[in-house]
């Protein structure tokens, strides 16, 4: 750029282009490249950084609009019905209703009156579950006592008595596969058995017995180492009517028969 003064109040100003544009080269190039690609990095981010915020702010606002409506079952996915199927149903108390209802019907005949001017109104019983738990527990002790009390004796028969599994119930515990003639022959059979070993048992009893072996041996006298027995004379190791002679004392013999010794007295 040059300026030129020559003239009275007129400026000449000379433009060099190529100081202002400078020719294109391959660094310019590569710098404006360069600079698109991170241009179309940053647009292509931005996109989808954009929808992501916009889903968690949305969830957010939902979240807290859920927890503000009071307690109950918390839906993330919203279901197709519109916006009356989506809010969230309260879950009632499992156990509320019934104990309140005996707590009600036993409170009359034994709540004193203060007792009574407490009762909760209807429109609490929608409350959640921890309330009406708090008033069971300060209840007194007493209310369980006014259930009618269950008669032992049946409590014990319906503990030992089993229950029928099937309503058949016969009257007589007889074999409905025998017929009269089978148990007539059974009973017959038994009674001939009973007979059999009974009369076996009297035989044995009325079994005439065989003598002893004394019986056999009459010691009539003794001489020296001799024994007179049954008439004869024997000494000792000889036999008489199968008893064998062991021993002869001075009044007395000692026998054997059949590995059984006995003692023979002279009388």
């Amino acid at each position: 750029m040059q300026r030129d003064d020559s003239g009275a109040g007129t400026v000449k100003v000379t433009l060099n282009v190529s100081t202002v544009f400078p020719a294109e080269g391959g660094s310019d190039m590569k710098s404006f490249t360069s600079l698109l690609a991170w241009l179309l990095m940053a647009a292509v981010l931005a996109v989808p950084s954009f929808l992501f915020y916009n889903w968690w702010s949305n969830s957010k606002k939902q979240v807290s609009a859920e927890i503000s409506q009071g307690p109950g079952t918390v839906q993330v996915f919203q279901p197709e019905g519109g916006a009356q199927a989506a809010q969230p149903e309260l879950l009632p108390p499992a156990a509320a209703p019934a104990a309140q209802s005996a707590a009600d019907s036993a409170a009359p005949a034994q709540r004193p009156p203060s007792a009574a001017a407490r009762e909760p109104e209807p429109e609490q019983a929608a409350q959640p579950a921890a309330q009406p738990e708090a008033q069971l527990a300060a209840q007194p002790e007493a209310q369980p006592a006014a259930q009618p009390e269950a008669d032992p004796q049946a409590a014990v028969e319906s503990s030992t008595v089993p229950k029928p599994v099937s309503y058949y119930a016969p009257k007589r515990d007889r074999d409905p596969t025998f017929s009269p003639d089978d148990y007539k022959r059974i009973r017959d059979e038994a009674m001939q058995q009973a007979e059999a070993a009974r009369m076996a048992r009297n035989a044995e009893r009325n079994k005439p017995r065989e003598p002893g072996p004394e019986t056999r041996v009459v010691l009539q006298g003794i001489v020296g180492n001799a024994a007179i027995i049954n008439g004869d004379m024997y000494t000792v190791g000889q036999t008489v009517r199968g008893v064998k002679i062991v021993k002869v004392g001075a009044d007395y013999i000692i026998c054997d028969y059949k590995g059984k010794k006995f003692r023979k007295v002279m009388k």
